[in-house]
This record gives structure tokens, C-alpha cells and sequence, in this order.
């Protein structure tokens, strides 16, 4: 995958840590189900502000932190990366803390591998760090009522690692491509067994972390599908939402990938309540798109192109002549704009212009130089 584009690739300097900080990376994971957002907002419970509130309570004082971009409502991940910056008096701190959790004898092993190799009090400061953020209760949130509501359930968040890192790193610019999951769930409304309807969705995980699709899809229809999307460059203004008046560049370079996922086998009781599915009525499907930068709401668009023309709403001709149509109105856009003739952007068929729900997204992997952060 290419590195991030240069356009925003250049981090301003005033994001770098301030003399006499050090900066640490977490990656998180978490259940975006009862959340309005990552980025924190008014009287709204979110994931910036579960974070921030849990280190203000370490710290006694506000920590600010920097993500590597937001989600909307309702969308999970498994690798979003934020980064906040301590004192030097305050990784000291969280180091000393870090010894107090051992015992004398853990003590004395940690001393002496201190004093014989490079462990720093950086590091122990992030394992300090790490422990305290791998699962915490989340339990402040506010409703339009201003009113402080325990909305968030246990373990709803949760800090896979956290690493020092060079000052000028950061969450966002230094990133060089995102990876984005969907996954679909897609049963056959119709079936019958024995003249009894089959019950084609279950209302506990599938729900939750799927799209339903009432209907079964033609899965090479969206095969070929991914293949027209990905691999070349192409403008996706007419897959992505611009706010009015913003200067974006909209093209764009993916690799897509849909896929059939095996379902647990439902004839044994052993499978549990959450997970159980009627196998032989439904399919799930992955999605899977790596871009270096997303537009907004575009992975969410391009699900729904693929459902689309997997339910055979719109076809792959239209799915084509769209892309061809709005990759000829860019470069006529962009040319000499003395000409005389008006620009008119391409129509697009509703059909192709279906947002999939948030549940079914989840933010999986952020790449960055693999000398500062591990995968």
C-alpha cells in the first residue's frame, strides 16, 4: 500500500510533544454499540471522553489525547491508535507506581534487569499504563439531559498495548494506510422446513456486529464488484459525503476484498445462545478495504454498492459506468476552466447510493513504520 498522501502526510509542528514530555501510543479496542462516536461531543457519551475521563482519575489532572482520526456512531475497532504526552516527572511517577504493584522479590528482578539492559522508566511507565487501561469500567456519560448517566458497559474499551514513541509521532500523520472490516449477514427470509418458517436471524451478536440483509446475495456478483473498485485510482466524491464548501481531493486507490465466512455449525448445543444460526439459511460475508486515507462514510458507501448489486438492485454495468462517468467529470473539471462549457456532475442511480449501517464496520488495523509501532 502506498504511504499516506503527502497533502497530509506533513504534520503541523505544533502536534509534536513539548519539551520535557514523553509520548505514548495506545491501541484499543472497542464495542462502538453504545457510544455516539469516538471524538468527544456536548453532552454525548464517547470513547475520547471515557478515555480521557480514566486518565484524569490517574493523573489528577485533564490529559489530553490525539486519535488517529474518529468513527461515527456505533462503529467498533480492534486497532484505533491515540497518543498522550506526560512530564518527565510524570512517567517517573508512573514508573515508581509500576514497582509498587510487585512484590520484593519481583522487585529485586526488576532492579536488577533495569540496571543490566535498556528497560527504561518510559517503558515501565507504559506497562503501568497498560495495566491500568486493559479493561476498565466506563461509568460517566451524559444524556441530552445534561444528567450523568452509567450508560457504558464493562469492558466496552479496552488498551491492547501502549509503547513509547518518538515526540514528533503522531496517531494520525504518521500513519501510512488504514484497514476497515463489514461484515454482512445475509439470511434467506423464505425458507421453510417441514411447512414451518425458519427463523433466519438470531438478535444477539449477529445483530449487533452485522449488517441483516433479509435476502440471500449473489456473492460473485460482488466479487466482481470489489474487482472494478480496487486496484486502480478512482474519484469516489459520488462514494463518500463532502461537506458544502470543502476542498478535498477525492480520488482514491483500494484494495477490496469480499469474502464468504464459514458459519459454527448449529446442530450441537455447544455453540453458544449469541452465537446461534440457522446454517443452512444463512451466510456471512466480509468485507474487507485498505485505503491510505478514507473519505468520509466511504467504506460504509461501498457496502452498500456491493449489497446492492448483490441483491441484484442495481447491476455492475451501472456500477461501472459510474465510475467511468465520474473519473471523465474530474479530469473535464479539472482542465482549462475557459472553455465555456459547463461541468455537470454525472447522476447516480439511488440504488448505488445506499449508506450500510455503522454496526457492521470496524476500524481492524492503522499501519505505521513498523520500527516504532509493532502491528
Amino acid at each position: 500500500m502506498p504511504n499516506q498522501r503527502q497533502r497530509n502526510a506533513i504534520a503541523p509542528s505544533d502536534r509534536a510533544a513539548l519539551p520535557n514530555h514523553n509520548r505514548f501510543a495506545i491501541k484499543l479496542a472497542f464495542d462502538g454499540t453504545t457510544y455516539k462516536g469516538f471524538q468527544s461531543q456536548p453532552h454525548r457519551n464517547t470513547i475520547q471522553d471515557q478515555l480521557e475521563y480514566k486518565l484524569r482519575g490517574l493523573m489528577r489532572r485533564h490529559v489530553g489525547i490525539v486519535a488517529w482520526g474518529r468513527t461515527d456512531s456505533g462503529v467498533h475497532a480492534t486497532g484505533a491508535v491515540v497518543t498522550v504526552d506526560f512530564t518527565l516527572e510524570e512517567v517517573q511517577q508512573l514508573a515508581q507506581r509500576h514497582r509498587l504493584r510487585k512484590n520484593n522479590k519481583q522487585m529485586m528482578e526488576e532492579e536488577f534487569i533495569v540496571a543490566h539492559s535498556e528497560v527504561s522508566d518510559q517503558d515501565m511507565a507504559a506497562s503501568f499504563l497498560h495495566a491500568v487501561m486493559k479493561e476498565f469500567d466506563c461509568d460517566v456519560g451524559v444524556d441530552d439531559s445534561e444528567v450523568i448517566m452509567p450508560q457504558t458497559r464493562f469492558g466496552s474499551i479496552t488498551a491492547q498495548s501502549v509503547v513509547p514513541v518518538p515526540s514528533d509521532f503522531d496517531a494520525r500523520y504518521s500513519a501510512q494506510w488504514k484497514r476497515y472490516v463489514y461484515f454482512i449477514c445475509a439470511t434467506d427470509g423464505n425458507t421453510d422446513v417441514g411447512g414451518t418458517r425458519i427463523t433466519p436471524s438470531s438478535p444477539f451478536a449477529w445483530n449487533r456486529y452485522t449488517w441483516h440483509v433479509k435476502q440471500s446475495l449473489d456473492y460473485a456478483a460482488m466479487v466482481d464488484a470489489t474487482k472494478l473498485l480496487s486496484g486502480n485510482e478512482h474519484n469516489f466524491e459520488w462514494l463518500c459525503v463532502i461537506q458544502r464548501g470543502e476542498m478535498r481531493d477525492t480520488r482514491r486507490t483500494v484494495q477490496l476484498r469480499v469474502e464468504q465466512v464459514p458459519m459454527m455449525n448449529t446442530d450441537t448445543e455447544q455453540v453458544p445462545y449469541f452465537l446461534r444460526q440457522n446454517e443452512g439459511t444463512t451466510t456471512l460475508y466480509k468485507v474487507e478495504c485498505e485505503c491510505d486515507f478514507f473519505l468520509y462514510k466511504m467504506m460504509r458507501r461501498i457496502v452498500g454498492v456491493l449489497v446492492a448489486v448483490g441483491k441484484h438492485d442495481a447491476s455492475i454495468e451501472s456500477l461501472k459506468q459510474c465510475l467511468d462517468e465520474f473519473d471523465r467529470w474530474e479530469v473535464m473539471e479539472n482542465s482549462d476552466p475557459g472553455d465555456g462549457d459547463e461541468k455537470v456532475k454525472p447522476p447516480v442511480p439511488n440504488k448505488l447510493l445506499h449508506t450500510a449501517p455503522a454496526k457492521g464496520l470496524c476500524l481492524e488495523h492503522i499501519e505505521y513504520d513498523r520500527t516504532i509501532l509493532q502491528r
